[in-house]
């Protein structure tokens, strides 16, 4: 008995040396099915993407069913992507699921989409009826709605919408015009009701605010208590003030967030200015590139739009990483100033001076399709996000 239990083991050993040496066993694939539902009454037309982890992305409508196949068995994520601004999925997303070899796993999306004066437009400042004023426009220029009607010596600038479309955030600066020293951070609904003056500072200057990617927070550029020009956040609701970058002797401007909410990119006041980034929390600070500021992300991330400082360069987009740099609008004569990008990311809003003329215009993100939406004789100027939803 006992030599026939030696040689059982010796087999058995051989046996699980031969499986090693052809590897492991083929875990199998199985098949990820999809349903969209979507509520509310702006639903996406165009509908979203399925990004199954390692397997790839899905085309889905809003209220639609697709399946993808071959998806290696396991744990995996599957996410919930192209959600416009105006909507909201309800359930987790990203969520965590289970392959089965050979099975089909079935899982739904709840999306709740809400409507919202800003859906399709773009905001903006002009004194195109003779004082500083907010105001919206569709994407081509065409029917133009003012937002805000306020005495002349309250002057608003820097309209940022909100990721929902839902506010608008923007700087008023009230007393006379060559005062620069009483600069106030306000945020009010997507219609221009009840403006509300954030508990930023009592005096100062602020300027560009922009939205984090969830709408919780503002960044903007302020000079506040003497301190010179600073990068601070805001919690939405008016909660939170707080310096990220704390360097009185140098100046920060111009913050965007990355699209993750986890990291903000900002101009620096080096000799000459240069694009910094640094942690949401303000740590981390590191240079980002030399020789350019303002920059924008992409809303899915890979690029970024910038103005360069050279006087024979417009507005230009590289990649995330800081390379690749292209020219993206034409330099014929003028200079670019500003970028916003589109909630989809194939086109930008942009301002061209032809001193004295202050245009917006909107361009492919290809650099084709250049168009002037408001070719006239007045001052019309936007902010860093100015697309609604």
């Amino acid at each position: 008995m006992r030599a026939t239990s030696r040689w059982l083991r010796i087999g058995l050993a051989l046996v699980l040396a031969g499986c090693g040496d052809d590897g492991p066993a083929d875990p199998g694939t199985g098949t990820v099915e999809v349903t969209t539902v979507s509520t509310g009454e702006a639903v996406d037309a165009d509908g979203y993407q399925v990004e199954v982890e390692g397997a790839g992305t899905l085309e889905i409508g809003a209220n639609a069913t697709a399946s993808l196949a071959e998806v290696p068995s396991g744990d995996i994520e599957v996410r919930l992507t192209g959600v416009r601004g105006n909507c909201a999925v309800e359930d987790p997303n990203p969520r965590l699921v289970r392959i089965v070899a050979g099975e089909t796993l079935r899982t739904d999306f709840e999306v709740a989409c809400a409507d919202t004066p800003l859906l399709g437009r773009l905001v903006f400042y002009s004194i195109r009826d003779g004082s500083y004023e907010l105001y919206s426009m569709n994407v081509d220029g065409s029917d133009v709605l003012r937002l805000t009607n306020t005495p002349p010596e309250e002057r608003e600038f820097y309209p940022a919408v909100s990721p929902d479309g839902s506010k608008i955030a923007f700087v008023n600066r009230i007393g006379p015009e060559d005062d620069f020293n009483t600069a106030y951070l306000y945020v009010m609904n997507a219609d221009g009701t009840d403006a509300v003056e954030l508990p930023v500072l009592d005096g100062g200057f602020i300027d560009a605010p922009v939205w984090s990617p969830d709408g919780s927070q503002i960044a903007f550029s302020g000079w506040i208590d003497d301190n010179g020009y600073e990068i601070w956040v805001i919690n939405a609701d008016g909660s939170g003030l707080r310096n990220l970058t704390n360097t009185a002797d140098i100046g920060e401007f111009w913050p965007s967030w990355s699209p993750d909410g986890g990291r903000i990119l900002f101009t620096g006041e080096a000799n000459p200015q240069r694009l910094e980034i640094m942690n949401a929390d303000g740590t981390g600070r590191a240079p980002f590139r030399d020789g350019a500021f303002w920059g924008s992300w992409s809303p899915d991330g890979e690029r970024i739009a910038f103005l360069p400082l050279s006087d024979d360069e417009g507005l230009s987009v590289m990649e995330a990483d800081g390379s690749n740099a292209t020219p993206l609008a034409p330099t014929d004569e003028g200079v670019d100033v500003m970028a916003s990008w589109s909630p989809s990311g194939d086109r930008l809003a942009y301002i061209h001076i032809v001193d004295p003329d202050v245009e917006m215009w909107v361009i492919n993100a290809d650099g084709s399709g250049a168009v002037n939406l408001t070719e006239n004789d007045v001052f019309d100027y936007m902010g860093p996000q100015a697309w609604g939803p």
